[in-house]
């Protein structure tokens, strides 16, 4: 059985995926995923996941600040993110009569930087999972997956840039003579590269309340969605609060509401195999049972055989 996971992008939001990865730990899930895809901050997430490292993703989440990854002043910040939330809601508009204003942004980009640096690329290669980043071509606006296993780290860095380049916050990413942005701009959910590699189960982690995922587009796999059960939907209130303290809230979301998803489910399982072992244990005993009857019966009768013999 293959499973794949998919990581949805959403700014800030993302520290509910961390909450997620601890309690896939927990139930032993994370090591029977072969199959990795996300969008932003969910490509950023799945590095985190590749270099099986929670301690170092809950600290990075635990610590980031608005001011580390938006260095930009309060009236710029309102007026881009009202830019966002208009742009993103009519993309196919925005396209077609105004393709240069998504195109980038001039905010300094050290604080991701300053993440990337701790992050150990050497490992992540090591790592056996498939892994596929989604960025957005400009200025075509058509989805490319990068498979992340296939570039050296210098390269993953420029892919990690781009996908996370929000539209008029960073500017473009260049990856061999192309320019990237933020992948949420086209495909916020990319399902396409991990059903792609033949997985039988497909796990989502959403960042927001999205159209729900279209299950029949994708024959012969099972897919399990996880949803944040409180949804900030806001650029301000969501995709751009960077706050220690809202952190750690999603991170515990994250967190119970995938053990929520995945308890149940075990414990059904649990409580079958149970069964399913006092069945043999049963079926063992009632055989041992018929077997030293069948020993008694057959010594009785070679002592009844003997006795009549003497007779």
């Amino acid at each position: 059985m293959k499973i794949g996971l998919v990581l949805a992008g959403g700014g800030a939001k993302g520290a509910y995926q961390i909450g997620a990865f601890k309690a896939l730990k927990e139930l032993k899930i994370d090591k029977y995923i072969s199959v990795l895809a996300g969008t932003s901050i969910g490509a950023l997430n799945a590095m985190l996941l590749m270099q099986d490292d929670l301690e170092l993703s809950e600290n990075i989440w635990g610590t980031i600040t608005r001011e580390k990854i938006l260095p930009i002043d309060e009236k710029d910040l309102n007026k881009k993110s009202f830019l966002i939330s208009l742009g993103l809601k009519n993309i196919n508009f925005i396209k077609k009569h105004m393709p240069k204003m998504i195109s980038g942004g001039n905010i300094s980009r050290e604080g991701l930087d300053e993440i990337m640096e701790v992050l150990d690329f050497n490992k992540i290669k090591e790592n056996k999972m498939v892994c596929y980043a989604a960025c957005t071509e400009v200025p075509s606006l058509m989805p490319k997956y990068f498979k992340v296993n296939d570039y050296e780290p210098e390269d993953i860095k420029k892919i990690l840039l781009a996908t996370s380049a929000l539209p008029m916050i960073y500017e473009c990413e260049e990856i061999e003579c192309t320019k990237y942005l933020d992948g949420g701009i086209v495909d916020n959910i990319p399902i396409q590269p991990v059903y792609g590699e033949g997985c039988d189960i497909i796990i989502i982690i959403h960042l927001s309340k999205e159209t729900p995922v279209n299950k029949k587009m994708y024959p012969n796999t099972n897919i399990i969605e996880i949803t944040p059960s409180e949804i900030e939907e806001g650029v301000l209130d969501g995709t751009l609060d960077f706050t220690i303290e809202s952190a750690k809230k999603r991170m515990k979301l994250g967190y119970d509401n995938t053990m929520e998803m995945f308890q149940p489910i075990f414990k059904i399982f649990e409580f079958i195999k149970q069964n399913e072992i006092a069945e043999e244990l049963n079926k063992k005993v009632v055989n041992e049972e018929i077997c030293e009857n069948r020993t008694e019966g057959f010594v009785e009768g070679i002592k009844h055989i003997f006795a009549k013999k003497k007779d």
